[in-house]
This record gives C-alpha cells, sequence and structure tokens, in this order.
C-alpha cells in the first residue's frame, strides 16, 4: 500500500468544505471521536544510526510542515549527546541530525523541546558527570533563535544540579506553558531529597523571566512509598492539568502509570490516579507520555514488557490509551510500534500533528536500531493500510488477538529456515494456521477502531491445503453482517478479497480461521490489508 501522499498536503478548498461537510452531516466523524484511533500500517524512519544507539525521541511542530525532533544518542562512539533532526515535509523525509547538547567530560540526554511565543525554541536536559564514585548531576537549558540551527546556554537556564556517591540525582526535564508561563516538571531521587530511600519525587518550577522559581511538589514519591519519575503535562479540553507519571507503589510490578489532575497546572494536592497496571507478575508498565487531542480526548502512551515473553525495558513495546471522559476511563490499548520477543520500542513520544492526526515516535531496536515515526488518525484517510503488524514480520503475532491455547499450538510463525520450504508473500515472515491439538482450530485477529462510516476493504495473500472442516478470512462488529471468504486451495501465494464493506460502527474485526479434521491441513496468511475506499 502506497502511503497516501494526499494527506500531507490539503488545498485550502478542501479544508473548507471539509469543515461544511462537518456541519451538514456531523454523523459522519462521529465515530473517530468516540472509538479509538485508526493507525496507519506505515513506519516512517527518521535515524537510523550507523553504529551506537539512540533513545528519547521528543517531537516539536514549528509550522504545519516544519518539525524538530529531539533524541539521545552516541552513534559513531564516545559519551551520550542530544542532536535535532528536521523534517520540512510533515515527517515524510528527515534531515541529517545536528548537536543540540553535548559535554566533553560526560553524558548529555532526557532532551525535550519547547517553542515560545516569540519563536524561541527551548531545550531541557539532564547532564552526567562522573569522577570516580561522585556524579555530578545538573538539569539545564539550552535554546535556539534561529529555529533549531543553532543552540547555545540559556542565561539563567540551570535547573537544578545534585551531587551523590551514586549514580542519584535529577532526570527527565519536561517544559510546557501553564497558563501563560514557562514551567518545568523533572523527577529527583538525590540523597539530599529522599535520603537512601531508593524513592523519588516529582517537582515543577516555573520561569521568572531571568531563572527559576522556588520548586513545588508534583508528586511526594517518598510519602507513597513509589518511585515516581518521568513526568509529563497536558492541558486538558476542560481547562485543567493532567500530568503523567511512572510509579512503583503496585506490589507485583515494578512500574505502572499513574497520574494527577490540577485545577489549575500548579496545585497538585490532588489524589494519584491508576491509569494501567500490565497484566502479569513481574510485568512493568513505564515512561508515560500524554497529549490533548484536538477533538478533546485524551491519549497517553507508554512502555510494557507484558506482551513479550522476557521482562524488563529491552523487551517493552510501545503502547497507546485513550481517554473520551478526561481521564476517568481508558480504553482502546494499542500496540503502536509491534516488535520481535527480543527487541523493544520505548522511550516514546506522542505529537498532535493537526484536527485529525497525531504522531507517535519510539526508539527502537526494531527492525533495526533507530527512531521511527508512525501516525493516528481521527479522521479515516483513504488508501491506507489500517492493520498492525500486517506481515507479521516481528516474527510473532503482536498486534493480533488469539485465543487460548491457539498460539503458539496451532498458529504458527514460519520463516525463511524453518523448513516450510515456501517464502513469505512478502518479507521474512508468514502465519500458518494448522494443527489438530486440542479443539483443532485456530483464529488470529484484531480489531481497528476511529474508523469513520463508509465503504472498507479487506485484502491477503493466502494459500491453503484444503480439505478444512471450516477455513475463512472474515471481518466483522463493522455495523453489519460478518462477511466471510474461503481460504484458497493451492500452494501459491494467491490474493484474497472482501471487498465493499460497510462500516457504521466506528470500528471492523478483520480475521482468520480454521477448523482442522486432519494434521496434514493448513492455512498460510501474509500481507494482511484493511483500508477505506
Amino acid at each position: 500500500m502506497n502511503w497516501n501522499t494526499s494527506l500531507w498536503k490539503k488545498p485550502l478548498v478542501f479544508v473548507v468544505m471539509f469543515t461544511l461537510a462537518l456541519t451538514v452531516v456531523p454523523l459522519q466523524s462521529v465515530y473517530a471521536a468516540s472509538t479509538g484511533m485508526a493507525w496507519s500500517s506505515q513506519q516512517i524512519p527518521i535515524y537510523t544510526p550507523p553504529s551506537g544507539g539512540v533513545w528519547y525521541p521528543r517531537l516539536l511542530k514549528l509550522t504545519p510542515n516544519e518539525w524538530l525532533v529531539s533524541f539521545d544518542t552516541n552513534a559513531g562512539g564516545g559519551n551520550t549527546r542530544i542532536v535535532v533532526s528536521r523534517t520540512q515535509d510533515s515527517g515524510r523525509t528527515w534531515s541529517a541530525p545536528v548537536t543540540a547538547v553535548s559535554h566533553a567530560a560526560g553524558n548529555v540526554g532526557n532532551g525535550q523541546m519547547l517553542r515560545l511565543a516569540s519563536g524561541e525554541i527551548w531545550l531541557a536536559y539532564r547532564q552526567v558527570i562522573q569522577s570516580g564514585s561522585t556524579y555530578d548531576i545538573q538539569l539545564n537549558v539550552r535554546r535556539s533563535t534561529d529555529g533549531g540551527y543553532s543552540w547555545s546556554d540559556l542565561p539563567g537556564g540551570l535547573i537544578g544540579s545534585s551531587t551523590a556517591n551514586s549514580f542519584k540525582g535529577l532526570w527527565e526535564p519536561h517544559l510546557e506553558m501553564i497558563n501563560g508561563t514557562v514551567a518545568v516538571l523533572y523527577a529527583d531521587d538525590s540523597p539530599a531529597t529522599v535520603g537512601t530511600t531508593g524513592l523519588q519525587n516529582l517537582y515543577m518550577k516555573t520561569w521568572t523571566g531571568s531563572g527559576w522559581g522556588s520548586r513545588i511538589t508534583i508528586s511526594d514519591g517518598v510519602a507513597a512509598g513509589s518511585r515516581d519519575g518521568m513526568p509529563v503535562i497536558t492541558r486538558m479540553n476542560d481547562g485543567r492539568y493532567m500530568t503523567v507519571f511512572e510509579a512503583s507503589d503496585v506490589p507485583g510490578h515494578p512500574f505502572v502509570i499513574k497520574y494527577k489532575i490540577s485545577p489549575n497546572g500548579l496545585n497538585w494536592s490532588v489524589p494519584r490516579q491508576t491509569m494501567y497496571v500490565p497484566s502479569g507478575n513481574g510485568k512493568k508498565a513505564g515512561a508515560p507520555f500524554v497529549v490533548t487531542l484536538p477533538d478533546g480526548r485524551l491519549m497517553a502512551a507508554f512502555q510494557t514488557d507484558e506482551s513479550s515473553a522476557n521482562t524488563g525495558d529491552p523487551y517493552t513495546s510501545m503502547h497507546t490509551l485513550i481517554s473520551s471522559d478526561n481521564g476517568s476511563t481508558w480504553q482502546y490499548k494499542t500496540n503502536v510500534f509491534p516488535v520481535s520477543d527480543t527487541k523493544s520500542s520505548n522511550w516514546n513520544a506522542l505529537m498532535t500533528v493537526d484536527s485529525t492526526r497525531v504522531a507517535a515516535v519510539t526508539s527502537a531496536t526494531y527492525p533495526s536500531n533507530g527512531i521511527y515515526l508512525r501516525f493516528g488518525h481521527t479522521v479515516t484517510p483513504t488508501q491506507t493500510n489500517l492493520v498492525n503488524n500486517p506481515g507479521f514480520e516481528t516474527a510473532n503475532v503482536t498486534g493480533w488477538t488469539t485465543y487460548g491455547d491457539d498460539y503458539p499450538n496451532r498458529i504458527l510463525i514460519h520463516g525463511a529456515n524453518d523448513g516450510v520450504g515456501v517464502p513469505a508473500a512478502e518479507g521474512s515472515y508468514f502465519v500458518g494456521l494448522a494443527g489438530t491439538s486440542g479443539p483443532a482450530t485456530a483464529y488470529v485477529g484484531q480489531t481497528i477502531t476511529g474508523l469513520d462510516n463508509g465503504t472498507y476493504t479487506m485484502r491477503a495473500r493466502m494459500r491453503s491445503s484444503g480439505g478444512q472442516n471450516s477455513c475463512v478470512m472474515e471481518v466483522k462488529d463493522h455495523g453489519g453482517s460478518m462477511l466471510q471468504t474461503g481460504c484458497p486451495v493451492t500452494t501459491a501465494w494467491t490474493p484474497v478479497t472482501i471487498a465493499n464493506i460497510q462500516v457504521t460502527s466506528g470500528r471492523a474485526t478483520i480475521g482468520f480461521y480454521v477448523s482442522n479434521s486432519s494434521p496434514s491441513q493448513w492455512a498460510d496468511i501474509d500481507q494482511v490489508e484493511f483500508f477505506k475506499n
């Protein structure tokens, strides 16, 4: 499926006509604004280093077409530094990164940018200089007055500093405008603040015009018995402010996602609330992000290892949740950057692009080490594949739903060298439905949300042995009767299509089902597509 370039450049007459259409027929996009988010399958590489690592990407929009992304890297060797890359075509292509912050004696990271009304750009960051067992840590700010091409120290920009005989101090600064004033949020586990508890507090400071004011407590992790960290804030549609953070006060989980809602962005004497606890003992959810969508909903992102057979940050992947009621409930969990069982997509961020799109960015080790971008849509684009992990190139069923012991007993991941003898229709992997263990059935599917009313098409490349009790490709939950088509009986990859799918429910569940009667029966699937016509 080719990227729909018409989505990137909308003539003014289209915007006017679209606005009028919404006025006349308001139900057309009601479902997209209440039933999740439709994510395009395409994953855009921003930067893949020839060597070294990349972490912690953060986006900033300067104009509709021109954006910046900052991230940490040690590409080419040496200390970690913060670099900035630029797009001038709304994220399709990106420039080579330029260094915004570095230090010859230590590592810098956790960069995050804010554009002021004057056009000046601030970049907050963490600096760590180690001398023996002593760690000197600072949070500071750089600024750019030329749109991010060059950077210098902000006078009075020092947010705070700490010195400790262990790797403790100040972390993860996040800049935001609060009621017209620049504010910075950060985490603090320095001995001077939390002693030797191993816990962590969250603080905020506001800009006075020449420096940072006194700290305001957002969350007292010591009092809560929690290592609170990685705060990110957004102004909600009702004028209140939400801060999301990771917390360690839920037994059985290293971290979970919590949040607090302030009436004015400065008073945080409000309850801690739980957003997400991962399933499975020992599993974690951390590194949250949050934005307010143009339609008023909230979208949160975080990384979790709950879908991996392994545990820890090296096996986490980016997920999102949506709240339509100002944080009271969260739903439509989506694995935005699915990865293989031994890879990760983490330290993620979100950015609202315009009234119909949100951008997600991650630092991933899959498909190769790099920074990647993906788009979510509140108005469903046409001719854009919306299937998550459509070719099973993660070598697992991440992004898909299975039942019971179907996977991996009767849902098999086939690769080029697993003895099947047939290459994938495209790429390196495909899925096979085979076997008569247990109920001798298998189902793999996924629900795509945030769909506007309209006509859709499902396609896949398939082949099968034939002879099963049942072998179908299907679409359901779209507002009409289930639609099915049989699996082609052939050893060659064959296109299979369900056309003229009328979606009126805001969602559709696509899937594949087999009921086998013999161990020799099989059905293979690859390159699944679902798109609006």
